[in-house]
């Protein structure tokens, strides 16, 4: 099993909170702990096959350990088995050689965990607004550079500017890559009694290739 005594956990709408700081969440920390190392070889597989998107010519990654995990839907377990549940695991990751984060969604699906990619980097952002991110980014990018064809993968995402609180407006770099070349936009998060907006801009500097 993975050591995670350094993992957090972060309830949607919360802020972290250190893992074992709680008495009352010791028996869901072990569940969820348990039900996540559970997943190891299928996120390596999925995590592998991301990189292998991502990288120019590297194809390598070895998983370090799961540093963090958003739950959107406390997990329940019924004679031992998964029954409800919905969270986000963080992963350390050594990509070729770089230090790295990956992230992979997990959910309970008639007792099964379902596992799906989402986007690299430290982002806070969840499945549904990396889904409306994205397709503005596609279409930034396609403006951008009008002769490529296809969408570009995002290899990279940085939180910029830290919410205090969930309420707070939070910033994020997203970088993409498209036809061999780096595509950038600051994404700037809103939250709202409604949910949370986002306003892109491109970013002054020039990205690394």
């Amino acid at each position: 099993m993975w050591r995670v005594l350094a993992l957090t956990v972060l309830v949607a709408g919360l802020l972290p909170v250190a893992w074992g700081q709680a008495q009352s969440q010791s028996k869901a920390v072990t569940e969820i702990e348990t039900v996540i190392a559970a997943q190891k070889d299928k996120v390596g597989a999925i995590l592998l096959q991301q990189q292998r998107s991502l990288a120019d010519g590297c194809g390598t990654l070895a998983i370090l350990m799961p540093s963090a995990v958003t739950v959107y839907e406390p997990l329940q377990m019924q004679s031992g088995k998964p029954v409800k549940g919905s969270w986000q695991v963080r992963y350390a990751v050594d990509a070729c050689g770089m230090a790295q984060l990956r992230n992979i969604a997990m959910d309970v699906v008639n007792g099964n965990i379902a596992l799906a990619e989402m986007v690299p980097g430290d982002t806070l952002t969840d499945r549904a607004l990396q889904k409306d991110v994205l397709k503005s980014f596609d279409m930034a990018a396609e403006v951008a550079m009008p002769k490529c064809v296809g969408n570009p993968v995002i290899r990279e995402t940085r939180v910029q500017i830290h919410p205090n609180g969930a309420d707070d407006v939070w910033q994020e770099l997203w970088i993409g890559r498209m036809c061999g070349r780096d595509v950038g936009q600051i994404v700037k998060f809103m939250p709202n009694a409604k949910g949370t907006t986002f306003r892109m801009s491109l970013p002054k500097a020039t990205l690394a290739k």
